[in-house]
């Protein structure tokens, strides 16, 4: 139960020592809450009657105290935590963190800990970022980080929510691999996701989860794959009323030239000359750590450009405010949805969109309120306004932002990775309103790691690699050849 809703319905499972699971179901299916049940971080029922036993190899009951700190999770929203509370270690100190447990490089660590961390820094590719500051890294660099800083606990049981999101190509395969390698060692290991692919073969068990209750347990099988292309709810396209004559619409969105971007002293991009022309919908494409993000918040107005580079927005004069600009752009990212805590409601969320801002200083008016449905109702998210964000999954999350970036009817959308936590239903669903809302002429700024994320609407591709950029018409660029 969670804020009175029934998340997870008669559960009962047992995960054996040294096995693998994965855990699929679609958004909302109860897969994160599971998790967090199983680490302690929720209870199963409110009045206490649900419980949850851990035994040891011998059939031992094992007291929640002594088993909880041999259990690491790695999610979405425990990476939030980071931004959120500004822990901005370096890298080599995030992951000795978990040697203790702790959150914050408090204990010294021992000679024995230092070479372990560094084993697993070397392990999970990561060994060249290990004295960067953690908040200054790509988001999938971020996830490759948490994942060497769950092990360095040496844990007995590994919970990994979602573990393949915002990650690219490379990133993908070195999960992979060490997925595979976690399946021979004395682990238990249990693996979300939405998408069958994701799971490696090793995972000869798949649970899944389909309205809070088990509707499968066992191999994997066709049943499987159509359970996830099922969803309890069945979203429809609704019309989006899209203002097409914005002032200066003639002009380009924006014109970078000879922009250097850099992140903790350290060069992201160097030299980009870029115009976003009118009516034109951009794609940027690049690993973990190319620039990606960096751009878009660039453009967004959170970074900015080094001293000799230009940068101007389409109708937004030097010296003006940049929450003007604001004003007429729409946000999804990662770190967006970090700044919202727990208890803000689904209202306050989609209502800071009209005002630019993240929470509100006075109540929504009438007005707002009545645009905020609209928004929620166009991206399917057909829940109570007052619900507060902890009671929804991590897709849903991201569902409730596409609500707040498109509820003034913008001028253009930024996007990164849009459709990342999503499941089948939802970025088919998704992908049919970004392709309508650019009919339409709202323009697109889309960063992904997905060719299959991408509509047809898509004009241009931008390739990141190494801090320079390669721009272009999509046809030239081979469908993306610049992608990695």
């Amino acid at each position: 139960m969670l804020n009175d809703n029934a998340i997870l319905k008669n559960i009962s499972l047992e995960f054996a020592a040294s096995s693998n699971t994965a855990l699929l179901g679609v958004n909302g299916a109860g897969k994160s809450q599971l998790l967090k049940i199983l680490v302690g971080e929720r209870w199963p029922d409110p009045d206490g009657r649900g419980q949850i036993t851990y035994t040891d190899a011998r059939g031992k009951v094992l007291e929640k105290s002594d088993i909880l700190s041999k259990i690491a999770l790695v999610s979405g929203e425990r990476q939030d935590k980071y931004l959120r509370y500004d822990w901005n270690f370096s890298v080599q100190r995030v992951v000795g963190t978990g040697c203790h447990g702790g959150d914050r490089p408090i204990v010294k660590l021992s000679a024995i800990e230092r070479r372990r961390v560094t084993k697993l820094l070397q392990r999970w590719d990561v060994w060249h970022l290990r004295r960067r500051l953690f908040l200054t890294l790509s988001y999938g660099e971020r996830r490759r980080v948490l994942l060497a800083r769950a092990l360095a606990a040496q844990p007995g049981l590994l919970l990994l929510d979602e573990p393949f999101n915002g990650l690219d190509d490379s990133s993908r395969r070195t999960l992979d691999r060490e997925l595979r390698r976690l399946s021979k060692a004395r682990i238990t290991v249990i693996v979300t996701g939405h998408r069958a692919e994701d799971i490696p073969r090793v995972f000869t068990r798949i649970v899944v989860l389909k309205s809070g209750r088990v509707h499968h347990d066992g191999a994997r099988c066709a049943l499987v794959t159509r359970s996830l292309q099922e969803s309890p709810v069945k979203p429809r396209l609704a019309t989006v009323a899209i203002v097409k004559n914005h002032k200066h619409r003639s002009m380009p969105l924006v014109t970078l030239r000879n922009a250097s971007l850099y992140r903790d002293y350290r060069p992201v991009l160097c030299g980009v000359n870029w115009v976003i022309g009118p009516h034109e919908n951009w794609a940027i494409v690049g690993a973990n750590g190319s620039g990606k993000s960096s751009l878009l918040r660039c453009l967004y107005g959170d970074l900015p450009i080094a001293l000799g580079g230009v940068l101007e927005r389409r109708g937004h004069a030097p010296g003006v405010h940049i929450e003007q600009w604001r004003r007429r752009i729409g946000l999804v990212s990662p770190e967006l949805q970090a700044e919202y805590l727990d208890d803000v409601t689904l209202l306050e969320l989609v209502v800071s969109g009209i005002r630019a801002s993240v929470g509100l200083d006075f109540p929504a008016t009438a007005a707002e309120r009545s645009l905020a449905a609209q928004a929620l109702q166009t991206v399917g998210l057909v829940c109570n306004s007052e619900r507060a964000l902890k009671g929804l999954s991590y897709g849903q999350r991201r569902l409730a932002l596409f609500a707040r970036a498109i509820v003034r009817r913008p001028e253009a959308l930024l996007l990164d990775e849009p459709l990342t936590g999503l499941d089948t239903v939802w970025r088919v669903h998704m992908r049919a309103l970004l392709s309508h809302l650019a009919q339409g002429g709202m323009q697109l700024v889309m960063a992904t790691h997905h060719r299959t994320d991408l509509i047809p609407e898509i004009t241009h591709a931008m390739g990141l690699k190494n801090g320079s950029a390669t721009v272009g018409r999509r046809a030239d660029t081979g469908y993306f050849s610049p992608l990695m």
